[in-house]
């Protein structure tokens, strides 16, 4: 049984210390903020509750199996519901297309746009049946591998007929060459940090588990997913230290061997997790010999994500006839040229955005008859110098007069509570680099065994969980980086 210490108390870690605490191991993690939950812990404004990191819940089975593992019962410490439609899009032309896991639905809203589009929908459908065989466990649901682990010939046999060289973008065109249902499937990318025609086609995956597992909301927001996943924790035997920033990981000749606390206190520890962000932990909680090769100059030439600007919203009145997930799909994602490839400007012209109206399944965030709004817009992240204090009060203008675009008419009439966060605030409040919110972009020099790596490779007995590592940005692979976090650790211990 090992003493380990865990740097934030953020999905990743929560989950990671679950895991090992099951495994019999003693764990304490050290949380900067009051609460736990990272950048899922949320706040509340008065009576309104948000929530301020992921609105949406991909794939149940792995907080199911994250809790099973545990010997716990996931729905014992918080309850899912299903959300319908998934998500509803609207497009440049003003068409919309609701993206359902009703899959009759689907093909309805497909014929109504082409009548050959369901046919083509559903060879794509029963195609990735078979890809989320190959694809998924293999590559997204167990550690990562060297790089001559990838080249098995029998894997390759089975992952090459699903084109992986393709872009998501050339993916998607080639089965149904509509610009719409093209960027409807391909949208998530933008979470990715990736403009469609540069992310990968291994993504496509993400389309169709939605369509096959639905998008889920937790019961109380993804701040009460993050209280249970903590509680859970504790019941196993974490301790969990809120109000406890750490200084820097201490290490004795190359090993991590503990932390030492902002209050200049050192906890002692066999084996160290850090759950910040990567660069930003790396940056502040790293000595320069204890880095590798992630100097300053090789985040440099890192490529990061896209930031955002949010606008919570409480509001004294309800849009009931609206759907959880909303997404506008401006004309300017169609250009491929920079600005809008890279997000490396503001567009402040006709930017895409997405809102998310949690109160009409979820009413606990809000008093009778109120509602809480998420709105949330690509933006640049901090490398690219925009100036917010004098941008920030235009552009959520800008943002307000758009929302009747999705229905939403007259919410400047009834704002009760108002708070933004820019691509400084990621930044400075939650101690994100470059305020890159989903984390290092996935391509192909960022995938896999090129992504930096759960087990630090300069620092023996530190791990590294979180978007930044194997498989990548989003609740969903998070967690799967907290089971191979388990893994590793397991591995090491058992080690001679």
């Amino acid at each position: 049984m090992a003493t380990i210490a865990l740097v934030g108390a953020g999905p990743g870690g929560l989950a990671s210390a679950m895991r090992l605490a099951a495994a019999g191991h003693r764990v304490t993690i050290y949380e900067a903020h009051a609460r736990a939950g990272g950048r899922m812990r949320g706040f509340d404004a008065g009576p309104y509750g948000f929530d301020t990191g992921p609105t949406i819940l991909q794939v149940p089975r792995v907080y199911d199996q994250l809790f099973a593992d545990c010997g716990l019962n996931r729905e014992a410490y918080v309850q899912f519901r299903r959300v319908s439609p998934n998500t509803r899009l609207r497009f440049w032309d003003d068409t919309m297309l609701d993206l359902t896991s009703d899959l009759e639905a689907f093909r309805a809203q497909l014929a109504a746009l082409r009548p050959d589009l369901p046919a083509r929908f559903d060879r794509w459908y029963m195609e990735h049946i078979q890809k989320n065989i190959v694809g998924y466990e293999p590559y997204l649901g167990t550690p990562v591998r060297s790089i001559a682990g990838y080249l098995k010939p029998l894997e390759l046999a089975a992952a090459l007929p699903f084109r992986p060289w393709e872009s998501l973008y050339q993916h998607f065109w080639r089965h149904f060459a509509d610009e719409r249902v093209v960027y409807a499937l391909s949208y998530p990318s933008k979470y990715l940090g990736m403009h469609p025609t540069r992310c990968s086609s291994v993504f496509s995956l993400i389309a169709y588990l939605e369509f096959a597992d639905g998008i889920w909301h937790p019961v109380g927001g993804f701040r009460a997913l993050a209280q249970a996943m903590a509680q859970a924790a504790q019941d196993l035997g974490v301790t969990i230290s809120c109000n406890t920033p750490v200084k820097r990981v201490v290490t004795t000749n190359g090993r991590a061997t503990g932390l030492e606390l902002a209050s200049g206190e050192r906890v002692a520890a066999d084996l160290v997790v850090v759950n910040a962000d990567f660069a930003h932990g790396v940056r502040h909680l790293l000595d320069e010999h204890d880095r590798g090769r992630y100097t300053d100059d090789r985040l440099d030439k890192l490529h990061f994500s896209c930031s955002t600007f949010m606008i919570y919203l409480g509001i004294n009145r309800r849009y009931e006839d609206l759907p959880h997930h909303q997404l506008y799909l401006s004309k300017h994602i169609l250009r491929r040229d920079r600005p809008y490839i890279d997000d490396s400007a503001l567009d402040d012209v006709d930017p895409p955005f997405y809102v998310c109206n949690p109160t009409i399944i979820d009413p606990s965030n809000a008093p009778d008859g109120h509602s809480t709004l998420f709105v949330l817009v690509p933006i640049p992240n901090t490398r690219y110098g925009v100036d917010w204090a004098a941008h920030e009060q235009r552009y959520r203008d800008l943002i307000i007069e758009r929302l009747p675009m999705l229905g939403y008419h007259d919410v400047a009439a009834h704002i009760v509570s108002e708070t933004r966060y820019t691509a400084q605030t990621w930044q400075d409040e939650f101690a994100v680099h470059l305020g890159a919110v989903f984390n290092l972009s996935h391509g192909w020099t960022q995938l896999g065994p090129f992504r930096p790596h759960i087990r630090s490779d300069a620092v023996r007995g530190l791990y590294w969980v979180g978007g930044a590592v194997h498989p990548g940005s989003g609740l969903l692979t998070i967690l799967e980086a907290a089971k191979s976090t388990a893994h590793f650790v397991a591995q090491d211990l058992a080690a001679p």
